[in-house]
């Protein structure tokens, strides 16, 4: 009897709920969408978010809507997204180790990533590289180890995208591993830290290949090593801190898509399927791949699961680069 009885209680419900779901997924969007890029507008994330945006527009019908939400190292415009309505109508664009080291870097946190938002979709890859102004002396990493040491701790500066972001936590990790000390000088966002680079207001600057590759390109910035486990196709030149001699500072952003916590099922699949199809045209790809951004892509699970593994691989990286944001 009791069986029965739940039976009668659980099909209906089941069949309710898939209901509530095709609707979802039929009536979305409702209105237009907000994509949140938690960094300043003109670096790599926003040129992301514009590109998504603009190719979501024509595939959803609706407006695609990208908002700059800077500060605290991407924790600002992230938490406005965690606890957005989970309807599928406020996304955001951005790292995932940024989101994995915040975790740990931050005493408090205004949200939790991986219980409080929902994988899209992995989208690109990029590399972080370590920039100088053409007027600073060294040229490879041996030889600012040497520079370093050879003057007052803490004379020779690198700019980053802020306190916390990986570009910081990379510096800290060379501070470390070579035993020097340099100088962090925060901006809010990639391009901030570029200008004062180009400008020499600071000798050194470490950003996303995407943002300094132009200036490379054009001789204006030197680079010194690039923080992946291989040299980039974009900048062959340019070896990595691995062969350089030091093989524990490893460092890529991979970059995705989230929502809310608990958005329907069927709004993430579609969206999913939206964002694998725009990655497919040789339009995007040409202008992505031309930005400096390695093309990935994958499931909404394979983003979670990639998520929930960069907070527990970047926990005790963090505590080692004793980097610290409040």
């Amino acid at each position: 009897m009791r069986t029965a009885s739940l039976l009668r209680f659980c099909v209906p419900l089941a069949t309710a709920l898939a209901l509530h779901g095709a609707q979802a997924q039929a009536s979305y969007p409702e209105r237009a969408v907000k994509m949140v890029v938690p960094q300043t507008a003109g670096g790599p994330s926003d040129v992301l978010g514009r590109t998504f945006a603009q190719k979501l527009t024509d595939a959803l019908g609706k407006p695609v809507v990208v908002e700059n939400k800077p500060g605290a190292s991407g924790n600002i415009g992230s938490d406005i997204v965690a606890k957005s309505r989970n309807d599928g109508h406020t996304l955001l664009v951005n790292i995932l180790g940024i989101l994995a080291m915040n975790q740990t870097l931050y005493k408090t946190m205004p949200f939790d990533a991986v219980r409080d938002l929902d994988g899209i979709g992995r989208i690109v890859n990029s590399q972080i590289v370590l920039v100088a102004h053409p007027s600073f002396a060294p040229n490879t990493i041996q030889e600012l180890v040497a520079y370093a040491r050879a003057h007052p701790a803490g004379i020779v500066s690198y700019g980053s995208a802020g306190t916390g972001s990986p570009q910081h936590i990379g510096g800290e990790l060379l501070n470390a591993k070579a035993g020097i000390q340099l100088t962090h000088v925060p901006y809010k966002g990639a391009v901030p830290a570029l200008q004062d680079a180009l400008g020499g207001q600071i000798p050194l600057a470490i950003v996303g290949l995407p943002a300094a590759l132009p200036y490379m390109k054009a001789g204006k910035l030197k680079g010194i090593a690039v923080f992946g486990h291989t040299r980039s196709a974009l900048a062959p030149e340019v070896p990595t801190f691995v062969e350089s001699g030091y093989p524990s500072i490893e460092l890529e952003l991979a970059y995705g898509i989230f929502a809310a916590k608990n958005t329907p099922r069927p709004i993430v699949v579609r969206l999913n399927q939206e964002i694998a199809a725009i990655l497919k045209q040789p339009e995007v790809r040409e202008r992505l791949v031309a930005a400096g951004f390695e093309i990935s892509g994958g499931t909404p699970e394979e983003l979670d699961t990639h998520l929930k593994s960069e907070v527990e691989r970047w926990r005790p990286i963090v505590r080692e680069s004793h980097a610290v944001a409040e």
